[in-house]
């Protein structure tokens, strides 16, 4: 297969709903074109089904199931094979997908959301079964960062303040109660965060910069550090505090042995962190080896190693039960769960510890559905 423009999305895994955006149904073991978007893809993300790219001029193009509007193009239908674009959006720098609803950020500041709204994760105040195009979300201004959880969403605003809204079975929106919220609410006790995840699952976390200390003795300042913090569903242990309990507020992940946190990923029952030294370390479930640790068959409810410093990787991503790391020379690292190919390998068996997408170079961003992965390729110039 041929790419001949630069910054190509690429996909693997289950197309089952043509989530891999290539004109088929047909699922695939090994990275392939997503059809049609042609050059100046910036940024992609992946929902449960269906995917998403930002263009460099600021619109949005969607692909895969559809079922609730969330391709954003004023209908709603079974699947898009290939993608169509979003409507009415313009000046974006940031997109983010859940289970069925989708985010935009605007160069503005304020969030944009489209797709399935029974519990209010589009946030406009307003519940519905299927929202097709792009409302705007009530209240929300100095917006940084956004991400899609399962049927909750989550906001970063410039103050280092966390807001949520949408589904709260479990505290999902860490805002001490149960309660779903169709507006945004802000999340309690989190202040100074510098980023956020939240996946597929019924969880979410936040990397915060932690009050710089003083030395008592020499008296002068002493370094922040980072520090990850973790609320909603703990069923699995994917909260990381050594419980199987639910968290309504967020708590503090302890025995990361890193001395600072440069990213986290979250999936279905498990969370990832990746160290500024290059570890990587998971926690929750690993049935089917999504730790990186070898499939144990049980849960671990504390940070376990999964990838020994130095590794070079820069970004990590999750999907319902597989993987992936992206390394700073633009390879890419799967691990997981594989029934449908996601991890890319070329075959369907599982994998319990980190493995390089073959033939895959120069990627700069990968990102993970239920059982897809899409990559954002940035080619030298043209290869086969």
């Amino acid at each position: 297969m041929l790419f001949r423009s630069r910054n190509a999305v690429v996909s693997w895994g289950s197309n089952n709903i043509g989530e891999l955006g290539d004109g088929t149904f047909t699922s695939r073991s090994l990275y392939g074109a997503v059809s049609g978007l042609g050059s100046g893809i910036v940024q992609i993300a992946a929902g449960s089904s269906f995917g998403l790219a930002l263009r460099s001029d600021g619109t949005v193009w969607a692909w895969g199931s559809n079922g609730a509007g969330q391709l954003g193009n004023g209908t709603v239908t079974s699947a898009q094979t290939t993608p169509v674009q979003v409507t009415g959006l313009s000046g974006v720098v940031a997109v983010a997908a859940g289970t069925d609803q989708s985010l935009a950020l605007r160069s503005d500041g304020t969030v944009w959301a489209w797709g399935g709204d029974r519990y209010g994760q589009l946030g406009d105040g307003a519940n519905s079964s299927a929202q097709p195009t792009p409302v705007q979300v009530t209240g929300l201004t100095g917006v940084t960062q956004i991400a899609a959880g399962g049927l909750f969403s989550l906001a970063l605003r410039s103050d280092g303040t966390v807001w949520a809204w949408g589904y709260n079975a479990v505290g999902e929106l860490g805002n001490g109660t149960t309660a779903d919220s169709n507006v945004p609410v802000q999340v309690t006790g989190l202040a100074r965060v510098t980023a956020i995840a939240a996946g597929e699952g019924d969880s979410a976390m936040a990397i915060r910069r932690d009050p710089i200390r003083r030395d008592p003795i020499r008296r002068y300042p002493q370094t922040g550090v980072t520090s990850v913090w973790t609320w909603g569903s703990n069923d699995a242990g994917e909260l990381g505090d050594g419980t199987l309990t639910s968290h309504l507020v967020p708590e503090k992940v302890t025995g990361i042995g890193a001395s600072g946190i440069a990213g986290i990923a979250v999936g279905n029952g498990f969370e990832l962190a990746l160290g500024a030294d290059g570890s990587v370390w998971a926690w929750g479930a690993d049935s089917f080896g999504q730790l990186g640790i070898g499939p144990q068959f049980t849960r671990f409810t504390r940070p376990v190693q999964a990838i020994a410093a130095g590794s070079g990787i820069v970004q990590l991503a999750a999907g319902v039960n597989h993987a992936l790391a992206l390394k700073s020379n633009g390879t890419v690292l799967a691990w997981g769960k594989n029934s449908y190919g996601e991890l890319g390998l070329g075959n369907t068996d599982p994998a319990g510890g980190p493995v390089q997408v073959p033939g895959l170079g120069g990627a700069s961003q990968v990102t993970a559905g239920w059982e897809f992965t899409l990559a954002l390729y940035v080619p030298p110039s043209v290869f086969e």
